[in-house]
């Protein structure tokens, strides 16, 4: 984050979707001789729609409402009620020569593998297959564990830089906040995201989002895009990252909410709470507790007693939510400017404090945000009928990452996946890959 101390007062401001169905249209009819048919919608029902008032067009045509002719792909077309996929508009044809095929659908199915996901395995074992009847879908909160904890790691400081190795060596996921400007060449960031670290965006300068005193910690505000793109460009062009999918805003500046809303899922401020299963917690101000000076892993025994980072473990094992650490300087010893010098023991204590729990779900903010917003995605959907089967379909937010699983169960059926059957995990729970945008439980 790396406030100095002329920042402190601003530290603390309150701080892949599944295809569309085609829309039913009623087509207009082509005119007579070689004249053009006007465009029509696929019916939702059947492989192709039915013939628009006036039904064929002109002598010896043969398109009409979607009729036979096809049309260019828009959007991608769901399959209609007992129907094959359509495109959601058609193209009349010309006269007695017919209509034009259109390009097929993109089929969402053809591209993705349904299968194991990479979550880590929470400590449950042996359980049964449920094999009651037919029930409803379960999310399990935290992929199957008690709570969720995310270490993050702000400026990519010269103390962070020379204790990697340290961190890396805990095998928890934990996500570094890049800011451009400031070591952001180093190619320790090129190993942490071999290493399965996030590396998120943190700006090019580290200033307030405000054109008129942007106050920055590292060279000159360039405007409120540029901040943020420029950063990103840097961390996939310096460091091989596919995609920057988290933010985290400069001194907790509330104002960067919108701007990151448009290029990811989630933006950290800095204010010290929890984010519940479907909760209410806006995605682009996640709460994060900050390291006090000196903090350490267990609590310090007095009167009061200064609870240190593990107490934060214990309350979202007991509660069931999820927070966040944010640690700038780990390594007094080293003078970087970061805010607020804790000790490496400590972070790496705490660290290996959630870890040793099995119970706990430590990892990175894109991985946990990914989760959460997935599971809120399916919070109010209600399934359709289809024959016997029960199919939920869901929405992902905009900028969603590929390749995000949830953990689910049911009382009862099989659960599938682009026709393909799910496998029981022995955990508790399938897995449903966020990518295919429904899931089918069958008797």
């Amino acid at each position: 984050m790396g406030v100095p101390a002329l920042a402190l007062a601003t530290l603390y401001v309150a701080c892949a979707n599944p295809p569309k169905k085609a829309k039913p249209n009623n087509g207009g009819a082509g005119t007579a001789g070689a004249a053009i048919g006007e465009a029509g919608a696929n019916d939702s029902g059947g492989t192709s729609g039915t013939a628009g008032t006036g039904g064929k067009s002109g002598t010896g045509g043969t398109s009409g409402t979607g009729g036979t002719s096809g049309g260019p792909v828009a959007e991608g077309g769901m399959a209609g009620e007992g129907g094959a996929p359509q495109a959601l508009g058609g193209e009349g044809g010309t006269g007695a020569a017919g209509g034009k095929g259109g390009a097929p659908p993109i089929d969402v199915c053809s591209t993705l593998t349904i299968g194991k996901s990479k979550l880590p395995l929470p400590t449950t074992t042996g359980v049964a297959r449920p094999a009651g009847a037919l029930g409803d879908l379960k999310v399990l909160n935290w992929a199957g564990f008690k709570g969720a904890i995310s270490y993050t790691f702000d400026d990519n400081l010269q103390s962070q830089i020379s204790h990697y190795p340290e961190l890396n060596a805990v095998g928890v996921p934990v996500t570094f906040y890049i800011v451009g400007s400031s070591n952001g060449a180093n190619a320790v960031w090129t190993q942490a995201a071999k290493d399965g670290h996030e590396l998120g965006n943190h700006t090019m300068h580290h200033c307030n989002n405000n054109s008129s005193t942007p106050n920055c910690s590292w060279g000159s505000f360039i405007g409120t895009d540029a901040e943020i793109d420029q950063c990103t460009t840097n961390l996939k062009s310096a460091f091989g990252v596919p995609d920057v999918y988290t933010m985290a805003a400069p001194f907790g500046d509330t104002n960067w909410a919108i701007p990151a809303s448009q290029r990811f899922i989630i933006n950290r401020g800095v204010a010290d709470d929890a984010v519940a299963p479907n909760g209410p917690t806006s995605p682009f101000n996640i709460p994060c507790h900050v390291a006090n000076e000196g903090e350490t892993a267990a609590d310090l025994p007095g009167s009061p007693v200064v609870k240190g980072f593990n107490s934060i473990t214990d309350d979202v094992r007991a509660k069931g939510t999820w927070r966040t650490i944010l640690a700038h300087n780990i390594d007094p010893a080293i003078n970087d400017g970061g805010y607020h010098p804790i000790k490496l023991t400590e972070i790496l204590a705490a660290m290996t404090y959630t870890k040793g729990l099995g119970d706990v779900w430590a990892d990175t903010v894109v991985s946990v945000g990914a989760y959460w917003l997935g599971q809120k995605a399916l919070f109010n959907v209600q399934p359709v009928t289809v024959g016997t089967d029960k199919v939920y379909s869901w929405t992902l937010p905009a900028h969603f990452p590929p390749g995000h699983y949830l953990r689910i169960t049911v009382t009862g059926g099989t659960v599938k996946q682009c026709g393909t059957e799910l496998s029981w995990d022995p955990h508790g729970y399938y897995e449903i890959n966020l990518d295919a945008g429904s899931v089918t439980i069958s008797p």
